[in-house]
């Protein structure tokens, strides 16, 4: 993620949908509709803050759940993401550019039918992750937040130690470290099954480094729902040694009723040219490149051994074009961050900005 200058303020405007689903242990499917707001402040090292706002909307029912964002940069264009899961293991993600809201030029962007301006770059970016916890990449990202505090039931009875995946933390994402947890101590609305009250994230020396806590509820067809939560992440300088505030969430809920989803599917379709960053394949090792290939069949996701076929031609596809055009592909993808290259899909997309900015810094002054 670029973050500007310490002294400007950066506004992230868009709009958040989330369909989910949430069952109790009782077996008795629940559906509803949940619209609001959210905010995001980050406040910057050398002053300022970044500022990000998302309206949303969430669908709720059974155990699957979809989340489709919809944000605007500073410079008007909108960028699309889809996240979905329907078996609490394999999570399936498309990003997308958009162009400009008042642009309707456009095609739909995918079978969820959202119709945005015209497409700004020629393929869509796909994620398909195994660990059953939608932690962003970005430090910015708020589709952990709306998952953990409107579709999480099914989550938290699975749940029997103290040790929880930090939502909230890119350091816990897919491709960083999937793997790390925090010891947790947690509050559910209504018992086993329902929706938390209360998550709170210690550090080391048992200090609440996050937490989230429900601020209103309302009961919808028997099921008690959050109508406001906020978050808040705070660690202690290493300069002062003093605990300060590291983000800052708030979330306030306009409206809840009941509701059928209307999606056949919760899992989002890749249905133009797509490049896969596939997890599935990745070794036990952890460690980039990912995976990935070209979608071989608009509409569908490919088994895991188609997969491992395409990944593998494309892998030999980079072999055979030798190191100087694939340094050549590199400069041209760091000059572009936003990732409309064949390659942005595991060079960009998936490192941290932080050290994307290392490696293209390197890359640039190779000259």
């Amino acid at each position: 993620m670029h973050i500007p200058d310490p002294h400007r303020r950066a506004i992230c405007l868009g709009s958040l949908i989330v369909t989910a689903v949430s069952v109790s242990l009782s077996g008795l499917a629940s559906e509803y509709e949940v619209s609001g707001n959210i905010f995001e402040i980050i406040p910057q090292s050398g002053g300022g803050e970044l500022r990000c706002s998302n309206e949303f909307t969430v669908f709720v029912r059974d155990c699957a759940w979809l989340v489709r964002t919809v944000e605007v940069d500073v410079k008007g264009n909108s960028h699309a993401r889809e996240v979905g899961s329907t078996n609490g293991i394999e999570i399936y993600e498309i990003g997308m550019g958009l162009g400009t809201p008042d642009d309707t030029s456009g095609t739909p962007t995918n079978s969820t039918g959202h119709q945005g301006g015209k497409r700004t770059q020629p393929l869509d970016i796909a994620l398909i992750i195994t660990n059953g916890i939608p932690v962003g990449q970005l430090n910015k990202d708020m589709v952990g937040h709306i998952w953990l505090m409107f579709a999480s039931s099914c989550y938290w009875s699975g749940q029997h130690t103290k040790k929880l995946t930090p939502v909230y933390d890119w350091h816990a994402s897919a491709a960083v470290n999937p793997s790390l947890k925090e010891t947790a101590e947690w509050e559910l609305l209504a018992g086993e099954g329902s929706l938390p009250q209360e998550v709170r994230y210690l550090g080391h020396w048992d200090e609440t480094n996050g937490l989230y806590r429900v601020t209103a509820t309302k009961t919808v067809g028997g099921v008690l729902i959050p109508t406001g939560f906020t978050f808040e992440e705070r660690h202690a300088s290493r300069m002062t040694h003093k605990v300060e505030l590291y983000k800052r969430v708030e979330a306030v809920v306009t409206s809840v009723q009941p509701s059928s989803c209307s999606l056949k599917s919760l899992i989002p379709v890749p249905e133009g040219p797509t490049i896969i960053n596939d997890f599935r394949l990745r070794g036990e090792r952890n460690l980039p490149p990912i995976p990935n290939y070209s979608n071989p069949i608009a509409g569908n996701w490919p088994s895991v051994g188609e997969a491992k076929k395409q990944a593998e031609a494309r892998q030999a596809e980079r072999t055979n074009r030798g190191p100087g055009q694939e340094r050549l592909i590199q400069r041209r993808t760091c000059r572009d961050r936003r990732g409309v290259l064949p390659d942005a899909g595991t060079f960009g997309h998936l490192f941290h900005p932080e050290t994307l900015s290392k490696i293209c810094r390197k890359i640039l002054n190779e000259g």
